[in-house]
């Protein structure tokens, strides 16, 4: 069963890979027609981040790959084994961010040339997301909690935050899902703007 697991891990790397890829190729126009250094630090900063998250997925493809083929020392005394599920869980958070990156991307970009290919990297980054999160929760399970690892936890999903600092999509219908085995519903209200953000 891990062996299936780390291969749709292994393919769910590679799809993000390939959309940071993309996604980079998009905010590089951005960062070098910015009109002031608040935007140049603004899609720079974005840029920098999906860089940093290539070189770490570069890192964890052949480490899931090697896994997969030597599937008999997938075990919890294998600490270089559980360091990977670890990595792996942080990559959750690289996911979260990610989407959160192609939203502030669309708002940028309503009616733009790239308008459609985020919005279609927006939808496979979010149910990648959810993906992520049921496979990690099968590992957890599986090697009694050792993929958790701290930091990989988004802020919108921590119980200890308030909903007030949280995006929307994740205080509707939290509690129903939590007591549910259900999807929460996301219902993301586009009410800020790049520039908005400025103030």
């Amino acid at each position: 069963m891990t062996n299936e697991i780390l291969k749709e891990i292994e393919e769910l790397f590679i799809r993000t890979e390939e959309a940071c890829k993309k996604f980079m190729g998009i905010l590089q126009p951005k960062i070098e027609g910015a009109k002031d250094d608040y935007q140049h630090l603004y899609w720079h900063h974005i840029y920098e981040e999906e860089e940093q998250r290539i070189d770490r997925l570069r890192d964890l493809l052949p480490r899931v790959k090697y896994y997969i083929q030597n599937h008999e020392i997938q075990t919890n005394d294998n600490l270089e084994f559980i360091h990977l599920l670890q990595d792996i869980s942080l990559e959750k958070f690289g996911l979260h961010n990610f989407e959160e990156h192609l939203d502030l991307a669309l708002f940028d970009s309503q009616g733009g040339e790239h308008e459609e290919i985020l919005k279609t990297m927006r939808q496979m980054t979010e149910e990648d997301y959810e993906k992520i999160k049921a496979v990690l929760l099968t590992l957890n399970q599986a090697f009694n909690g050792t993929a958790n690892r701290a930091g990989s936890t988004p802020t919108d999903e921590k119980d200890h935050v308030d909903d007030h600092l949280k995006l929307e999509k994740f205080t509707i219908q939290s509690s129903t899902a939590k007591d549910a085995d259900q999807k929460p519903v996301h219902t993301l209200t586009k009410r800020l703007t790049v520039g908005s953000l400025k103030y």
